[in-house]
C-alpha cells in the first residue's frame, strides 16, 4: 500500500492532468484503505504540488482541492478547538462561525417559506446585509492570520482560500443588489448557492485552517494577531476582550507559601461563613501579625476559583471581605512616581474624582427640590461621566498586561463593577433629565459610595499589585496607547519614557546604535552642518523620525511602500483608511496581500516597473460609498535603480463633485 500522502499526491496530479479514469481508481483505493488523514497532511500535499507548479493556475487548484475535500472529508478527524479562551483569535473566529451558521439556517428557512419575499421582505434585506458582512470575517483572516502562516512557509490559504472568499463576496454582492432591486427570481437563485458556499468555508476553516494555525503558530504570534484585529472589526456584536497568553502570577510576586496558605484559609472561612468577621480579624492579627500586602491579597483573589468561589459571589462580598484587611491595606501607599507614568495619571484622576464628589455632596446639602439648578447638575453629570474614560483606560490599557501575568480578576470582576457604576450614572442622569429630583437625590449617595469603593480597590490593591507585576518597558507601552482613550477630569499628562535620552546625552554606544537605525534609509544625500539634533537629513530639509511619522499619519490618503524585494515595508496609520491594514503585513510578500484574482495585475505592474518600462499605474473603483482612486508609482534612486513601489489610495468622491472655485476661506 502506498503512503497516504503519496497516494493523495498522485490523485491530485492526475486530476490536474485531467486523467479522470485513473484518478477515480486511485480515489476508490484511498477511500477503501485509508482510515484517516489529517488536515495538516492534506495541506502539506497541496502546498507541495503548488510549489512544484503542478496546477495550471489558481482556478484549477481551487477546483481540485474543493473536489478532494468533498470526497475525503469523512476521513479527516475533527480537532477540539474549545481550549482557546475568549479573546484568542481562534475563539473569535469560531464564535463568528456560530453566527454565520445561524443566519445561514435562517436564510434557508426564509428561502423555503411561501411568499416570504413579499411578506417578509425586510428579513431578506437583513439577510443580504449579514452575508455582505462576511467580508469582515474574511478580511481578518487575510490581513491577520494569513501573513503569520506565510512566515511559517504555509502560503496555501493566501493563494486558495482568498479565491474562495472572493467567490462568496461576489455572490453576496449580487444577492444584495438583487434584493435591493426586488428581483425575487435572481435573489432566490443566488441564495442557496451562497448558503452552501458560506457553510463549506466554515468546514474548511474548522477542519483545515484553524487546526493548522494552532499547530504552526505560537502564543506570541497569536498575541500579535489579536493586537491588529481591532482595526478591522468583527461579525459578533460584542468585541472580544483583549487576549494575552497567561503567565503564572505567583512567579512575579514576593510572598511565602506559608503566608499565602494562611490568607487563603482565612478567606475560605469567610466565604463559607465558618467564623464571624471579628473572629477572622483576630486570626488575621495572630497568624499574619495584622499585615497583608496588596500583592498578597491579589494573589489570594486570583486563587479563589480553585477554592470554589465564583466571580459573582466574590463581586457580591468583596467589600465585606476587604473589611477584614482594611487597616493593613490602608497603609499601602505609592510614592515616587514620575509625572506621566500611567499610574500617576490614574492617581491624579482619582484625586479629581474625589474632589468632584465632595463638591456634589456639598451642593446637595439642604437642596430645595422646588428650586433645583438644573443646568448645574447636567454639567456635573457630564463631568461625572468622564469616569467612564478612567475605566476604559484601565480595561484596554492596564488589564491586558495584568492578564499576561496570570492576574485576570480585574478583567472579570472589576470590569463588572465598572459597569455597575456606569449603569448608576446613566440611571441617575435619566432621573435628572426627567426632573425627578427627589429620586435623583435619594439615589445619589449610593452612586458616590460605589465610586469611592472602586477608588479604594484601585489605590490599595490594584495600583500596588500592578507595580509589582508590570515591567518598566510594559508601562512605556501602556503609556503609548493612552492618548487614543483620553483622560478623566485632568489634562493630558506629559509624555513619559524613562528610557528616552536626549541625543546630546548619547554615549558612544548609543550613537553607533543610532547610526545603524538611520542607515535603514540608504539613498539620502546628507547635507553637512544644517541638521537639527535628532533630525534626519532628507534631500531637502531635515526632520525627526517623530515628525516623519506624524506627517504620514495626517496625510489624507493611504500610503503603502513595497521594497525592491517585493516585501511590504510600511503603511501609514491614518484615522480613516480606505482599505484595512494591520501590522501582520509588514515583511509580507506583496503577492499575498491581494486577492488571487487581481494579483496578476499587481505582478504585471511591478514587473513593468522593474524593467523600467513604466513608472505609474492608475485605477479608480466604486467601493461601498466611496469613489476610490488608486495610484502605483515606481520608486527609484538617483541612478534610476528600482527600489520598490509606492501605493497611494484615497476617496476622491468629494474632489470629483467640486464645481466652480472657492478662493475665500469658508469654515461654515
Amino acid at each position: 500500500m502506498k503512503d497516504k500522502k503519496e497516494l493523495l499526491k498522485q490523485i491530485m496530479t492526475l486530476l490536474a492532468k485531467n486523467e479522470m479514469e485513473q484518478a477515480d481508481k486511485l480515489i476508490k483505493v484511498f477511500m477503501d484503505y485509508i482510515p484517516e488523514i489529517s488536515t495538516e497532511e492534506v495541506t502539506e500535499v497541496a502546498q507541495q504540488l503548488e510549489d512544484e507548479k503542478v496546477f495550471a493556475d489558481a482556478k484549477q487548484h481551487l477546483e481540485i482541492e474543493k473536489r478532494i475535500y468533498e470526497i475525503i472529508k469523512e476521513k479527516i478527524p475533527s480537532k477540539d478547538l474549545s481550549e482557546f479562551g475568549e479573546g484568542h483569535p481562534v475563539h473569535t473566529f469560531m464564535e463568528e462561525n456560530k453566527h454565520i451558521k445561524a443566519f445561514c439556517d435562517r436564510a434557508l428557512k426564509l428561502l423555503n417559506a411561501e411568499n416570504s419575499f413579499k411578506n417578509l421582505y425586510s428579513d431578506w434585506v437583513l439577510i443580504a446585509k449579514l452575508f455582505s458582512d462576511l467580508d469582515i470575517h474574511y478580511l481578518r483572516k487575510e490581513n491577520q492570520l494569513f501573513p503569520f502562516l506565510e512566515k511559517r512557509g504555509f502560503n496555501h490559504p493566501s493563494s486558495i482560500m482568498w479565491s474562495l472568499h472572493d467567490e462568496i463576496r461576489s455572490l453576496a454582492k449580487r444577492f444584495l443588489s438583487s434584493v435591493n432591486q426586488k428581483d425575487e427570481k435572481t435573489a432566490k437563485t443566488i441564495l442557496p448557492v451562497l448558503i452552501k458556499e458560506a457553510k463549506e468555508m466554515i468546514v474548511k476553516e474548522e477542519k483545515v485552517l484553524y487546526p493548522t494555525a494552532t499547530r504552526l503558530l505560537t502564543n506570541e504570534d497569536f498575541k500579535k494577531i489579536r493586537k491588529g484585529e481591532d482595526e478591522i472589526g468583527w461579525l459578533i456584536e460584542t468585541p472580544p476582550k483583549n487576549w494575552e497568553a497567561k503567565g503564572e502570577m505567583g512567579s512575579y510576586l514576593n510572598s511565602s507559601p506559608e503566608r499565602l496558605a494562611s490568607i487563603l484559609s482565612i478567606i475560605t472561612d469567610f466565604f463559607n461563613e465558618k467564623a464571624t468577621l471579628d473572629e477572622l480579624k483576630k486570626r488575621f492579627k495572630i497568624e499574619l501579625k495584622g499585615n497583608i500586602t496588596a500583592g498578597e491579597f491579589a494573589l489570594a483573589e486570583q486563587k479563589l476559583d480553585e477554592l470554589g468561589v465564583s466571580d459573582d459571589v466574590f463581586e457580591q462580598k468583596v467589600t465585606d471581605l476587604l473589611m477584614l484587611f482594611k487597616k493593613s491595606l490602608e497603609k499601602s501607599k505609592i510614592k515616587g512616581l514620575e509625572e506621566g507614568h500611567p499610574l500617576d495619571s490614574f492617581i491624579k484622576e482619582n484625586i479629581a474624582i474625589k474632589e468632584l464628589l465632595t463638591e456634589l455632596r456639598k451642593a446637595q446639602e439642604n437642596i430645595d427640590l422646588e428650586n433645583v439648578n438644573h443646568k448645574y447638575w447636567i454639567d456635573a453629570y457630564n463631568k461625572l461621566w468622564q469616569i467612564n474614560i478612567h475605566y476604559v483606560r484601565k480595561e484596554n490599557q492596564l488589564f491586558p498586561y495584568l492578564e499576561t501575568k496570570g492576574f485576570d480578576k480585574p478583567s472579570t470582576v472589576m470590569w463588572s463593577m465598572h459597569d455597575n457604576v456606569r449603569k448608576l450614572i446613566k440611571f441617575n442622569r435619566n432621573l435628572l433629565n426627567d426632573k425627578n429630583y427627589k429620586e435623583f437625590f435619594d439615589n445619589q449617595e449610593k452612586l458616590f459610595l460605589e465610586i469611592e469603593d472602586m477608588i479604594f480597590k484601585e489605590e490599595k490593591i490594584l495600583w500596588k499589585t500592578s507595580l509589582e507585576l508590570i515591567s518598566n518597558e510594559e508601562w512605556i507601552e501602556i503609556r503609548k496607547g493612552e492618548e487614543e482613550v483620553g483622560y478623566c477630569l485632568i489634562d493630558s499628562p506629559i509624555q513619559w519614557n524613562p528610557n528616552w535620552k536626549h541625543p546630546s546625552k548619547f554615549s558612544d554606544e548609543d550613537k553607533e546604535r543610532k547610526k545603524e537605525e538611520i542607515k535603514a534609509i540608504p539613498y539620502i544625500k546628507k547635507a553637512k552642518g544644517n541638521s537639527p539634533i535628532g533630525g534626519i537629513n532628507l534631500e531637502i530639509g531635515s526632520i525627526t523620525p517623530e515628525q516623519i511619522n506624524l506627517i504620514f499619519k495626517y496625510m489624507p490618503f493611504d500610503v503603502t511602500y513595497v521594497d525592491e524585494n517585493d516585501e511590504v515595508r510600511y503603511y501609514n496609520k491614518g484615522e480613516d483608511r480606505v482599505f484595512p491594514r494591520s501590522a501582520g503585513i509588514i515583511g509580507r510578500q506583496v503577492k499575498y496581500c491581494h486577492p488571487p484574482k487581481s494579483v496578476h495585475i499587481v505582478e504585471k505592474i511591478i514587473d513593468a516597473f522593474k524593467k523600467g518600462e513604466k513608472n505609474e499605474a492608475n485605477f479608480w473603483i466604486n467601493f461601498k460609498d466611496k469613489f476610490v482612486y488608486i495610484q502605483y508609482f515606481a520608486v527609484r534612486d538617483n541612478k534610476g535603480n528600482y527600489k520598490g513601489v509606492l501605493e497611494i489610495t484615497y476617496d476622491a468622491k468629494t474632489v470629483r463633485s467640486l464645481e466652480g472655485e472657492q478662493r475665500l476661506l469658508d469654515w461654515e
